[in-house]
């Protein structure tokens, strides 16, 4: 089963109750939306998809669709980044 996990090149923390970070190697720095932030606290230790989605689930009042589709962005967006990781 294909896993996410941050890249331990990206350092973070938060600011004004959103999170920011920076990727050590490239020298750029992100921000991150409450969803965002929500994921990268869940990716603290690797995890799927859907361990991912149901976690945002049970945090977030939003129909399992958008869920799905927004993580989906999220994961790909970060991952092309290359702030998460597939493990």
């Amino acid at each position: 089963m294909e896993k996410y996990s941050r890249n331990d090149q990206v350092i973070d923390g938060e600011l004004d109750d959103n999170q920011v970070m920076m990727h050590l190697e490239k020298g750029k720095y992100y921000g991150l939306n409450p969803i965002g932030k929500s994921i990268w606290a869940l990716l603290e230790t690797p995890k799927s998809f859907d361990e991912i989605t149901t976690a945002l689930l049970s945090e977030f009042e939003v129909s399992e669709e958008q869920c799905i589709e927004e993580t989906k962005t999220f994961i790909e967006k970060a991952t092309e980044l290359d702030i998460l990781k597939k493990i």
